[in-house]
Formats: structure tokens, sequence, C-alpha cells
């Protein structure tokens, strides 16, 4: 029998090019010898079609922003302290050179979210990356304080947070957090936001928001 030596590494770090391809040497060496079952040779065989299928499949999705503002999960991921939260529906009218209007002017789109009345609320941006526009922004960022950050339990590119205060000491506020997933720049903007695990429900809502095609 011939014994077929394994591609020793760590399994979130083997390439699916580098299984595929062990999977193909595996497979002439098991043509090749005569006393192999055909079993084995079928199981090789339906290991490379599931994995070159899921391959495809996961190079195929495209992220694109939320088909409107009535669309998102973001209402739902409010704080029971904000109870009852409405999308505000709001005639922008963004000035050249913020971040509104590199967003809208880029295919973008920009919701409002909580109790008008009571000024308590949420403004998202969802923004194709195009041309760079998360990089380009983020230059102007920095050059106002905004900070780069690793966002919890979430698996973005970049990220970029704006706060006011010193966290644990005294008031603290995060106003406004850029990060840039899937292809798509996202911008979260609240007033109540004390914190970063805070700020994450909503988060994770606009993330979840993209639509995929």
């Amino acid at each position: 029998m011939i014994q077929l030596p394994l591609v020793v590494s760590a399994p979130h770090v083997i390439p699916k090019l580098t299984v595929v391809m062990e999977l193909l040497v595996r497979f002439r060496l098991l043509r090749s010898n005569k006393g192999v079952s055909q079993i084995k040779i079928f199981s090789v065989l339906i290991s490379l079609i599931l994995i070159t299928s899921c391959s495809s499949n996961d190079s195929a999705k495209t992220y694109n922003v939320p088909k409107s503002c009535e669309d998102t999960k973001v209402l739902a991921a409010f704080p029971d302290s904000i109870p009852n939260p409405k999308f505000i529906d709001t005639p922008w009218e963004p000035a050249e050179g913020t971040d509104l209007y590199a967003a809208m002017n880029g295919g973008g789109l920009a919701c409002s979210y909580g109790i008008q009345e009571a000024e308590v609320g949420a403004t998202i941006l969802w923004a194709p990356n195009e041309s760079n526009l998360f990089e380009t922004r983020a230059k102007e960022w920095q050059g106002f304080g905004q900070q780069a950050i690793d966002l919890p339990n979430l698996d973005e590119d970049s990220a970029y947070v704006l706060t006011e205060g010193t966290q644990g000491q005294g008031e603290y506020h995060v106003w406004a957090i850029n990060y840039l997933i899937n292809g798509i720049w996202i911008q979260v903007n609240a007033t109540f936001f004390g914190s970063i695990e805070a700020a994450m429900p909503i988060v994770t809502a606009a993330t979840e928001s993209l639509t995929v095609s």
C-alpha cells in the first residue's frame, strides 16, 4: 500500500490551492497503483469537487450597499434605552469635501435612524470603495484626529474611530466609526455610543445590511 505524505501546516493558513494540488497528486498516485480500490479514488474526486466548488462560490460574491434605508437591520439593533426608534427621512444637501458628499457622489446611501424630537440617533453611510475612496478619506480622518482601530468580532480590512475624552476617566464618547469591509466603506455616527463595545450592535447591523449578488 502506498502511504501518501500530508502537507503539514496550521489548518487556518493552508491556501485552498495547496489543498487542491495535494489532492491532485494523491489522485494521480492512486490511479497508478492498481491495488487501490475505486472507493478511495472516488473519495478523492469528491473532495476535489467540493473544494473547487466552495472556492468558486466565495470568489463570486459581490457586496453592495443596501437597496434603501428601510431595507436595513439597523433599527432592530438599537439599544433598549432608545425605545421605538424610527427611520428619519432626511433631504440630504451635502457640502463638497465632506464624507457625506463623497459617499453620495460615489454611489452610496445615507440613512438616519432614531428619535428625531429627542435628537438621539445614528446616521449610517454605505459607499462602494471605488477608486480607493476609503483610503482617500482616511487621510482626512487621521488629520482630524481619528485613530486606527481593530473592531471586536468583525473581520474588517481597516477601521478608524473618532472619540472624545478618555475611556474609564470621566465622560467618554464615540462619535464616528469608519471601516472598510467586503469592498464597502461604512461610516457609523451616533449620539449615544459610550464605548466601542456599545457601538458594535449598530456596526454589525450596518455590515449585515449589505446585499450580496
